[in-house]
């Protein structure tokens, strides 16, 4: 991997070596860039580089603001620091770990449970891509919600990760939404849900191809689900 230490916005000459050296891998120094906040990440996503942001020397202030300002943004950004960022600061909310200052959870509280909502609901998809008529009316006996809001969309950005399934230890099941438009059309730059949700990192993901393979019944599937979020409780929680 050819690693590429810059400030944003990237330089010319930068921005070239991805061209010709698809393994080039950006590292963005935030403390030092002239654009920040909702502006940067608006930047990243337009030009779609593998990218992360270093945070070393920024005040707690300052990464708090990017940590709000991400939650909100409305365009698909990757960004590993962030993205671990967020897991942790969900995980806190369910009161699975204790790490970020209560008076930052409290302020943020209305956008950290629109987050938690989304990713609890991805339960509901998980059911309702095996295409079972009993799940299907499990699904449909649930909230609907036909929003095609994208704030926040960087939900989608965490499935890839392993530590985002430490989140489903803890699910309030009555408050899980069917979200019509998340779960069935393609408004995820360009993808649909199950572009990001199809992963090897998805213990969900890998039950659910396995009884749309006719590896598993629905009752298999049911009992192997409740054993893989038991065993979620064991995992060590994003440091």
């Amino acid at each position: 991997m050819n690693i590429v230490n810059t400030v944003a916005p990237i330089s010319i000459d930068n921005l070239k070596k991805f061209f010709t050296d698809k393994s080039t891998f950006y590292v963005i120094d935030y403390k030092n860039s002239t654009i920040k906040g909702t502006k940067l990440l608006t930047y990243l996503s337009n030009l779609d580089i593998p990218c992360d942001i270093n945070f070393d020397g920024c005040t707690k202030e300052e990464c708090y603001d990017m940590i709000k300002d991400y939650m909100h943004a409305s365009m698909i950004v990757n960004i590993k620091s962030l993205e671990l960022t967020v897991i942790s600061l969900l995980m806190q909310l369910k009161g699975i770990i204790k790490k970020y200052d209560e008076d930052f959870l409290n302020s943020n509280i209305d956008i950290i449970k629109h987050w938690v909502t989304r990713i609890d609901s991805l339960t509901l998809y998980n059911m309702l891509i095996i295409g079972d008529e009993e799940f299907k009316e499990f699904i449909e006996a649930h909230e609907s919600d036909d929003t095609d809001s994208l704030v926040g969309v960087n939900f989608v950005s965490l499935i890839k990760h392993p530590e985002m399934y430490e989140l489903y230890q803890t699910i309030d099941q009555s408050a899980v939404i069917n979200y019509t438009k998340y779960f069935n059309e393609y408004m995820f730059k360009g993808k649909n849900l199950y572009s990001y949700w199809a992963n090897e990192n998805n213990p969900m993901f890998l039950l659910t191809f396995s009884i749309a393979s006719g590896n598993l019944s629905s009752d298999e599937y049911n009992k192997a689900k409740s054993q893989t979020i038991e065993e979620l409780e064991n995992v060590a929680s994003v440091q």
